[in-house]
């Protein structure tokens, strides 16, 4: 489907890092761009008025420029906005409002109880109001709303539109501290738990294996950490729920569902020894309603229903195109009975009814329609097509677009062969004049050559593949105007030079004076007339070499201060020779000369449109555009005409 570019108001786009709620005036926009979630917004937009000395003429442009250093902005990718990227939790409101948070996106949604996409919160970060790996969620009488922020230990209170209000917790093994386990991709999830009532909080501190009791501000910590029955303590608890007095843990290490007082004393815990067709497979979420307890069975691809002394009732699987998943992290409860279930792996939302029978599913998953996860790097074709890579767990797609940012579709699975240990996990590429890629797979330590109309796997250098030196995870790759390729071997502090056979030409930057080597290279640009350009993040700056691997110079140095660098992540050189640098720890892009000379930067922490949230991998196009893996935004921003363009005639 050809992607959607439309000419929006800069206030639409404005900056939501607070936690604020998005008001109803984008919700139109939002649904016409669907399919694509491709949106535009010019740079005058964004300028300010003439002569004005002090608003920038763009987000992030220095003070001083009298214009802004692109035209215009449009992103490739949703950041929510309906997307859901293996949902952890979901919880019914009191405003007839169903709550969804995911491993990825780091927003809260708010959807309709058929769901429609209704407005959303948060953005990455440490800071108020900020999120990231959202493990649980839990709504009180007033409709505020908790949030367990696995990634940050901690835990977060909104209203219900989205407005931040408190937060407490740290990590720590302390009374009053947490720690829940971060999550690392769909088969290892963020931990946690909670559930409100009776003017207390209860939290389950997974990696403490314990329950922690608050006040509904966070203070007065209590802990309860004995299971009672055969199992003195719990392990690894997960979901929590409360209903008819009473506080039920999903005791994920011992199988099995407990049932407490609200002062903590054991009440009863689910049978063990039961027929294989009733088994608790890792209980993870729960609700309760009407004194059943439903618990969504993680691995075990079903909801089981337990009456309220913890007897097996019957479970639901859904059918036909609802069928769930293997992956279900947890269930919420309508006040008619109905049930939601976060069924994980298919990335969406399951509505059953109360005997079980599926309604709809919703949700648009992060790895289809031109959506994309955790965009680590992008690279672009002679004709302007546009490839984006990103390592998310066994599928792991390779993004297509046409020259029109238009959506082809994907490539999966590394060429559809297996090599090494793990999953294919693309961290960037680049694309030769006969249209093959060349991608980096950090995890197998590989560089793979991919062609064909659906990428089959045309070659694989690394670790018992061809290469002399084994690789060890490396993360950039380019292609030179021989067609040599170059390869960032980021755990070895070098760079490899290769024939595209893939015959090792030299290396450069481990050894050598102190000034010339390298500390966690992360991404390569060749220029024309050979020389290469790498991302030194370990030193904070940009070094360039000959293509023999001659050390020319370098420039950067630490800092947030103009010109200074904090972990640069991608590099990009221009037709007009100049070099872009994605400032990753700054959330910028540097614009220099050859001789590393600031001319602009732009862009600054945050979600709308010319802000960005941990920046990538970089790549200019034909026409002079920049794209930029936004990669905490899980979207792709294009900065229009930074460069001359030098797209082929016809």
């Amino acid at each position: 489907m050809a992607a959607l570019a439309v000419l929006v108001a800069a206030a639409v786009h404005a900056d939501d890092r607070t936690g604020a709620a998005r008001s109803g005036s984008d919700r139109g926009h939002r649904r016409a761009v669907a399919r694509t979630g491709a949106t535009a917004l010019s740079a005058a937009t964004a300028a300010s008025a003439p002569g004005d000395p002090v608003r920038p003429p763009c987000p992030g442009a220095r003070r001083a420029a009298r214009r802004c250093p692109y035209r215009g902005v449009r992103a490739l990718g949703r950041r929510g906005e309906g997307v859901l990227r293996v949902p952890e939790a979901v919880a019914f409101g009191s405003h007839d409002t169903v709550y969804v948070a995911d491993q990825f996106s780091h927003v809260i949604q708010r959807f309709s109880p058929t769901g429609r996409f209704e407005g959303q919160w948060g953005s990455y970060g440490a800071g108020p109001g900020q999120l990231g790996a959202v493990g649980a969620i839990a709504v009180d009488a007033r409709g505020d709303v908790y949030a367990v922020d696995s990634s940050h230990d901690r835990v977060e209170v909104f209203d219900w539109r989205g407005r931040f209000l408190r937060q407490w917790g740290r990590r720590g093994r302390g009374l009053g501290e947490f720690r829940f386990g971060a999550g690392v991709g769909p088969d290892k999830p963020p931990g946690g738990g909670i559930a409100v009532a009776g003017g207390h909080v209860y939290v389950a501190d997974t990696n403490d294996d314990r329950i922690e009791r608050f006040t509904l501000t966070g203070a007065d910590p209590v802990a309860f950490t004995r299971a009672g029955g055969s199992h003195p303590g719990f392990a690894g608890p997960r979901g929590l729920a409360i209903g008819g007095g009473r506080l039920y843990v999903a005791d994920l290490g011992h199988g099995r569902v407990v049932a407490l007082t609200l002062g903590g004393r054991f009440l009863g815990q689910s049978r063990r020894r039961v027929p294989r067709s009733q088994w608790l497979h890792d209980p993870w979420g729960l609700a309760v309603h009407g004194g059943e307890v439903y618990v969504a069975a993680d691995n075990g691809g079903r909801v089981v229903e337990l009456d309220s002394r913890l007897r097996y009732v019957r479970s639901y699987t859904g059918s036909g195109p609802d069928r769930l998943s293997k992956w279900l992290r947890d269930v919420a409860v309508a006040p008619d009975g109905s049930l939601y279930v976060a069924d994980s792996a298919h990335g969406r939302i399951v509505e059953l009814d109360r005997d079980g029978t599926p309604l709809r599913a919703w949700g648009t998953p992060g790895t289809t329609d031109g959506q994309m996860t955790l965009p680590l790097d992008v690279a672009t074709g002679p004709q302007g097509d546009v490839w984006v890579f990103g390592t998310y767990g066994i599928n792991s797609p390779i993004y297509r677009f046409g020259p029109a940012l238009e959506y082809l579709g994907s490539w999966n699975s590394g060429g559809r062969v297996a090599i090494g240990r793990h999953w294919f996990a693309p961290t960037a590429g680049a694309v030769a004049a006969d249209g093959s890629i060349w991608v980096t797979d950090r995890e197998n330590d590989l560089v793979r050559h991919l062609g064909g109309s659906e990428g089959v796997l045309l070659d694989a250098l690394g670790a018992g593949a061809g290469v002399p030196a084994p690789l060890l995870h490396p993360e950039g790759v380019a292609l030179g105007a021989d067609g040599d390729v170059y390869v960032v071997d980021t755990g070895h502090n070098r760079i490899l030079r290769l024939t595209p056979e893939g015959d090792l030409l030299g290396s450069f930057g481990r050894h050598g004076p102190r000034r010339e080597r390298l500390s966690r290279p992360t991404a390569i640009a060749a220029t024309p007339d050979g020389d290469v350009y790498v991302a030194d993040s370990g030193h904070d700056r940009i070094a360039r070499f000959t293509a023999g691997g001659r050390f020319l110079g370098a420039w950067g140095r630490p800092g947030g201060a103009p010109g200074r660098l904090a972990d640069p992540a991608g590099v990009a050189v221009g037709a007009g020779g100049r070099v872009f640098v994605s400032d990753r720890g700054n959330d910028r892009i540097d614009e220099l000369d050859a001789r590393g000379r600031l001319i602009a930067f732009w862009g600054a922490a945050g979600t709308g449109l010319g802000h960005l949230s941990s920046p990538g991998g970089l790549a200019i196009d034909c026409r002079g555009d920049l794209l930029v893996a936004d990669t905490e935004n899980n979207r792709v921003e294009v900065f229009e005409r930074v460069a001359p363009a030098d797209c082929p005639a016809g």
